[in-house]
């Protein structure tokens, strides 16, 4: 049997060892818990034909860039043509950039708009569908040769 007196002096010594090890765990946790927020993804997207993981948070960027200043052109030059789009209770091909152009405020909702200005760079999310681009899956986009390119459009 061990020494009482012993036992009570590695006592302190034992609580901060423990103390310590909690301590590097939580810093050892926050470490793998954080998220890249420079546009440079670490992601592996070839599952779905994209090689560059950078090019998913680089192409919302640019969208949500387009968007908040209302560059309608730009928008449309992100869109894979012939583009289904469900806006308003209605099935709509745009067959063309122009056609984007001249329907874009019946296809970019309000609603639509800001969710995808909400879309966090760093919380994108990706299957095998494609990038869902703002946070309620009306909006979606997929490899077009070498580009992203939004493929899907419903409010």
């Amino acid at each position: 049997m061990a020494n009482p007196s012993m036992q009570r002096s590695q006592g302190p010594r034992m609580q901060a060892t423990w103390l310590g090890c909690l301590a590097l765990g939580l810093l050892l946790a926050a470490g793998l818990m954080a998220v890249p927020t420079d546009c440079q993804a670490k992601e592996d997207y070839s599952f779905v034909g994209i090689k560059d993981a950078s090019q998913v948070p680089k192409f919302v960027a640019s969208l949500q860039k387009a968007l908040a200043a209302d560059d309608k052109n730009a928008v449309a030059g992100m869109v894979s043509y012939p583009l289904m789009v469900a806006a308003g209770g209605e099935d709509l091909e745009i067959a063309d950039k122009a056609a984007f152009v001249s329907q874009y405020d019946r296809i970019i909702t309000k609603e639509i708009k800001q969710n995808i200005l909400a879309q966090p760079l760093n919380d994108i999310f990706v299957n095998k569908q494609g990038v869902m681009v703002g946070s309620d899956g009306k909006v979606w986009a997929l490899p077009d040769g070498k580009a992203l390119r939004i493929a899907v459009i419903r409010d």
